[in-house]
This record gives C-alpha cells, sequence and structure tokens, in this order.
C-alpha cells in the first residue's frame, strides 16, 4: 500500500527548456510567471500511473495527483511569481482549503475522494531564488516495499503566456520524454553518461565516438532530417539500433511520461564531434527537435 509522505521539497538542476507531459500541464500567473506541472513515478511497479489534474480556483492553480482508477492520492494549491530584482521565480505552496476541495469534489470531474477528503501538505511553503534551468520536486507518496515513489515536478518555463497581463492561466501538453541519470549502453559496452534530470518532447545524446543521436516523442517531419521510427521505449528502458549501433539507456525514471510503451523516432549523425568537450557524453532535451540537431 502506499502511503503519504510528509512534505518533502528539493530544488534541483536541469538542462532542459520547457518541457510538455499530458500527465502535465503550464499554468501563467497574472505577472507572466510561468510553471510546469506534472508527476513521475519510480520504482519496479509503476503500480500508482500517477496522473495529475490541474485547475483553477478563485484565480489560485489546484494540483492534484490520481492514481490509474482516478482516486485522489495528494493535493495542495500553487502560486508564483517573478523576482524582477534578482530575476528569479518564487514558488508557493499551501494546503488545500475548503474552496479548493469544493472544485476538486465536483462530480465533473470524476475524482473519487475519502470521505471528500484529500491528503495535502502540511503547512504553507515558499521557494524563492529558483531560477530556469532549476526545478522544485515534490515527494507525493512513496511504497517501501517495492521502493515506488511519486513525486510532482514544477518546473519554471520561458514561453509566454497565451494571455499576457490577465488572471492565471491554463493549459495542458503533451507527450515527452523523460530521463533520470541514465544508465548508457553502447554496443554492448558501458558508457559513463551524467547524472542529470532532463524532460523535454525531444532529447540529444553525444557519444564520444559513435556521433549524436536525437530521439523525438513526436513524429518530427518537416524538420529536414532523416528521422527513423526506431527507437523502442519500454517503461525504463529506451533502445535503437542504427548504423551499425545498437544503444540501450535505462532511467530512473520510466521514458515516456503518458505511455507505458511506445516506438519514438531517432535521429543519428554519425560524424558529429564535440568541439568542447569531445570525450563526455551529453545529454540536451527541448520542445522540438529543431533545437537539437546537430548544424550542419
Amino acid at each position: 500500500m502506499m502511503r503519504t509522505l510528509l512534505l518533502l521539497i528539493a530544488i534541483t538542476s536541469s538542462s532542459t527548456r520547457a518541457a510538455e507531459s499530458s500527465y502535465a500541464g503550464r499554468a501563467w500567473f497574472p505577472d507572466g510567471t510561468g510553471l510546469e506541472i506534472f508527476a513521475e513515478t519510480t520504482g519496479a511497479t509503476q503500480a500508482s500511473s500517477a496522473q495529475g489534474i490541474i485547475g483553477m480556483n478563485y484565480g489560485r492553480v489546484v494540483r492534484s495527483v490520481v492514481d490509474r482508477d482516478n482516486n485522489a492520492l495528494f493535493g495542495y494549491i500553487l502560486e508564483a511569481g517573478h523576482d524582477t530584482q534578482l530575476d528569479t521565480i518564487v514558488i508557493r505552496i499551501r494546503p488545500l482549503d475548503s474552496k479548493a476541495l469544493e472544485m476538486l469534489n465536483m462530480p465533473a470531474l470524476g475524482i473519487r475522494t475519502a470521505g471528500n477528503r484529500i491528503p495535502t501538505v502540511s503547512g504553507f511553503r515558499e521557494f524563492r531564488f529558483v531560477r530556469i534551468g532549476e526545478v522544485v520536486t515534490l515527494d507525493i507518496l512513496y511504497n517501501p516495499a517495492t521502493g515506488e515513489k511519486v513525486y510532482d515536478v514544477l518546473r519554471p518555463i520561458t514561453d509566454p503566456s497565451p494571455h499576457p497581463g490577465t488572471a492565471t492561466t491554463i493549459r495542458p501538453v503533451s507527450e515527452q520524454l523523460s530521463l533520470k541519470d541514465i544508465a548508457l549502453r553502447v554496443n554492448g559496452q558501458d558508457v559513463s553518461a551524467p547524472r542529470s534530470s532532463i524532460v523535454g518532447a525531444a532529447a540529444r545524446i553525444d557519444v564520444p565516438g559513435h556521433g549524436s543521436y536525437v530521439i523525438a516523442a513526436y513524429d518530427p517531419k518537416g524538420s529536414g532530417r532523416r528521422f527513423i521510427q526506431s527507437a523502442i521505449a519500454g517503461g525504463e528502458s529506451l533502445m535503437w539500433s542504427i548504423d551499425g549501433d545498437d544503444v540501450e539507456l535505462t532511467s530512473q525514471t520510466n521514458v515516456l511520461t503518458v505511455a507505458i510503451s511506445g516506438t519514438l523516432w531517432v535521429y543519428h549523425d554519425p560524424n558529429f564531434r564535440s568541439q568542447d568537450q569531445p570525450g563526455t557524453v551529453r545529454l540536451q532535451t527541448a520542445d522540438t527537435v529543431e533545437w537539437l540537431l546537430p548544424k550542419k
């Protein structure tokens, strides 16, 4: 059985640009500050299949994480704003109040609750000095028997608000790749990879001696490059064979944020050589492949 954790939040670095997920949404606050919010699940069983619901209540963002049967696992109120003097983001998390619970218990949402109650944070928390490229993570549930953990990721984004200067705006987003502290093997040989957490619709991996690989969670038609739909994602693993190389990648999270498995698109530039870090595996991510393709 999953049990609720006390509030645990960490701010960590990430090399990703604005990311996307169907378990996620993007929220913009009145001053134009944007956040991406999505749930991650780790562990062997992936039993909870955590999904996120994001709504608005009196101009505030209300977040609820539910399992595959729409049972409420956790919820909280989210606020964010820009510190113009320091050029950083301030993120505030508040417990669910009666108005937020009233919204989450609306029959139209179909959320199952125990006595109209939803586990929430124990008190107000404020996180200042969060920069673009960093994330705030909120642990929600942990199963010690399986090692499975569910946590929310709050990521500042640079994309402009679709309705600047107005009230809070929310927009859902689509499938993306999620790679955390990966293990990498090329042609059966272990290759040292940097410890990092990246999320995006496309990812790029530069491997010394093997060139550059760009993987897309969407069909990158129109990119001007020959992508092959041959990368197989399943749970925490991603593998592909191209130009005589067999590449296998294992993540500490599910590789896909929406589906458990799927076939992705991959492009290979075997001639790419990094000028500044020729002997180092490099990971990058972005909203589109165009940001990641090696320059011709």
